[in-house]
Order: structure tokens, then C-alpha cells, then sequence
């Protein structure tokens, strides 16, 4: 795997964890789109994309992730960000996926809320 994209997941109770590691683009949304589907086609409904190792991203990789999520909604499945960089956030903001998944500071919080508890 190239250095300029890495994803490594877990699993966490019923919650797929994601840590996306890298530049955000076109090869590592991809990356995150396959392991989401993979996911959602075993019937896991749970997801956390953790953006800890993530500090920029480019259009197309914020389009991979909007596309993640609407797979996510269409499966009635529950999904969340965390450690997401201020301009990671701003991007979020501003192509509206803050409206559809909530983002927290910590992984154990996201964790958190997905399972219900926060």
C-alpha cells in the first residue's frame, strides 16, 4: 500500500472503526468507500470514520465520503466522524455532511453515541 494512503479498521462492540491515515483523495476515499460497502454488505450498520491521520483532503476525496455516507443513510445505518481537523471541518461544513453526521472530539465519544449511550 503507497504511503500516501492508509486505512486501517476494527472492530468496537457492533461499530466498525475506520482510521483514515493520509491525504484525502481520490485513492484513499476509494480505500474508505470499499471497506465501508464491504461493511454495510455484511450487514454491519455501524460506522465511525476516525480522520485522526488525516489533516487535508481534496474534492474527490471529500466526494468518496459523501458518497460513504448516503450508503450509509440508505441502509438506515448509524454513522459518525471523529478527530477531524479544523479545515477537514470546515470542508464538511461547508458541503453540508455535518447536517447527516454528527463529528466529536474523541474517538470514545463517537463510540459513544452510535452505541446509544451518549
Amino acid at each position: 500500500m503507497s504511503p500516501y494512503k492508509t486505512i486501517t479498521v476494527r472492530e468496537e462492540k457492533d461499530t466498525m472503526v475506520v482510521c483514515v491515515g493520509g491525504y484525502l483523495n481520490s485513492l484513499l476515499g476509494e480505500e474508505v468507500e470499499k471497506v465501508v460497502r464491504a461493511r454495510l454488505d455484511a450487514g454491519g450498520r455501524r460506522i465511525l470514520l476516525s480522520f485522526q491521520g488525516t489533516r487535508l483532503g481534496n474534492s474527490i476525496g471529500i466526494s468518496f465520503v459523501i458518497g460513504v455516507v448516503e450508503k450509509v443513510m440508505e441502509q438506515e445505518g448509524r454513522m459518525a466522524f471523529c478527530e477531524v481537523s479544523r479545515i477537514n471541518r470546515d470542508l464538511f461544513r461547508v458541503t453540508g455532511l455535518e447536517k447527516y453526521v454528527r463529528s466529536f472530539e474523541t474517538e470514545k465519544e463517537a463510540l459513544d453515541f452510535l452505541a446509544g449511550n451518549a
